[in-house]
């Protein structure tokens, strides 16, 4: 039987399809509470994998590949579609995911899978790569922030995200070197 927090992030990746049609189609409305919805059942599955003490293999794994999925997505659309986010920052954003997914890879294959934990600096960058995709969906449906506080957001979310690959790469390679 699947676990409750498992069922949920199940269907927060059936969320996505739907989130990319919404913003594709120009359902700014639909995307926005797609969009809160995901965020909101990301915490809530994490809080109850804790809580009811399920936390599984396929939960460590699929929780962010779904959150990815979201994310990228958004940052895809909005970028090349809708072009409100700068190409650069997606670039940086998905970059930073393929670094972490590969290195991932690595520690799993040289046996340290139990390595792979999220950082401060790793939660604070998703957090802030999640507020950009929300505060852009605010201002494609309300218009109330300008392009210059989004501007400001971009950059500081740019920030965290190199910061953050240049500190999970430095964490990946010394746990590679032994530790």
């Amino acid at each position: 039987m699947i676990s409750i927090p498992n069922f949920i992030t199940v269907l927060r990746v059936f969320l996505v399809p739907v989130f990319i049609m919404a913003v594709f189609y120009g359902k700014f409305k639909i995307a926005l509470f797609t969009f809160l919805v995901a965020s909101f059942s990301d915490a809530l599955d994490g809080f109850l994998a804790r809580k009811l003490k399920q936390v599984t293999s396929l939960g460590v794994i699929l929780d962010p590949l779904a959150d990815k999925s979201l994310i990228d997505s958004g940052y895809l659309l909005f970028s090349f579609y809708e072009k409100v986010i700068p190409v650069w920052l997606t670039v940086l954003v998905i970059s930073r995911d393929v670094l972490i997914l590969f290195g991932g890879w690595l520690l799993s294959t040289f046996g340290k899978f139990e390595k792979i934990k999220p950082t401060y600096l790793g939660k604070v960058t998703a957090f802030l790569q999640f507020i950009t995709i929300l505060l852009v969906l605010v201002s494609v449906n309300y218009g109330i922030i300008g392009m210059e506080g989004l501007y400001v957001l971009f950059y500081l979310t740019a920030i965290f995200t190199v910061a953050s690959a240049v500190h999970y790469t430095y964490r990946g390679i010394r746990e590679l070197n032994g530790g």
